[in-house]
């Protein structure tokens, strides 16, 4: 999907305006990565924030609705049942290909510390947090765009939030602030998901043949998640594994 790299620049820096970034320690209502990406889709604040089937939808435009989605995916499901009664879906979720830890002083702003986090996201985590929501998969008013981005983790004590303090004085992550906008991967169809995992379109393949395009902690769920929303149908056994091919309704 087409990154236009000067909107994110504009969608940023309008949420920096708005006081949305951080230069210091304050208050965070939303978080920045929701905000950016919230301005990102829609730059127009007249279509953010509307009730749609007695819910609060991130946006309401010509495309239909977009839902930017940073948490988990358990209690998205009857606002999307309500949602895709009433138009076309697009879940917007954001993954972090690059991280940057930042420490910062909780009571002056002061930034400590910078260095790369070892730890990063890849597109198939979304494979272990779509279960709640599997049952609309299969439904053609459902697209999915997987954002990657970088961003700068930003990390205070956990006493300067109010909290318990962490073992061993580790620090709490306070916000992201998105830096970059590196990809989008869009799904729109369930044969879109060969994006991610290439092999549902062999015959009889397995969750370890799922493992070649993924780490194994991610290929289990794929297979699981897409068999369970529909996608995939089981074709027999290898051995004491199942075999699975892509649902022939869909080719």
């Amino acid at each position: 999907m087409f990154v236009d790299e000067m909107r994110f620049a504009e969608a940023c820096e309008r949420v920096k305006t708005g006081q949305r970034l951080i230069s210091g320690i304050g208050t965070v209502s939303e978080g920045t990565v929701h905000a950016v990406l919230k301005n990102y889709y829609e730059p127009y604040t007249d279509s953010q924030e509307q009730s749609i089937g007695g819910y609060i939808a991130d946006i309401v435009g010509e495309k239909g609705i977009v839902e930017i989605q940073t948490g988990r995916f358990g209690n998205l499901s009857q606002k999307l049942s309500a949602f895709l009664n009433a138009a076309h879906v697009t879940i917007v979720y954001p993954i972090y290909t690059t991280k940057i830890m930042v420490n910062v002083d909780g009571e002056t702003g002061e930034v400590l510390r910078r260095r790369k986090s070892p730890i990063h996201d890849a597109p198939e985590k979304i494979f272990r947090e779509l279960f709640p929501i599997s049952e609309f998969l299969l439904s053609e008013r459902l697209s999915i765009d997987i954002v990657s981005l970088e961003v700068d983790e930003i990390r205070i004590s956990a006493a300067a939030l109010g909290k318990k303090p962490r073992r061993g004085g580790r620090l709490s992550v306070y916000d992201r602030v998105p830096t970059r906008l590196m990809g989008i991967t869009e799904i729109a169809s369930p044969r879109d998901w060969a994006k991610l995992l290439p092999c549902i379109y062999e015959t009889d393949f397995t969750a370890v043949d799922a493992a070649k395009y993924m780490s194994s902690e991610y290929a289990s769920a794929a297979v699981g998640l897409l068999y369970r929303g529909g996608i995939l149908e089981r074709t027999g056994k290898k051995g004491r594994a199942y075999t699975y091919s892509l649902k022939t309704t869909l080719f």
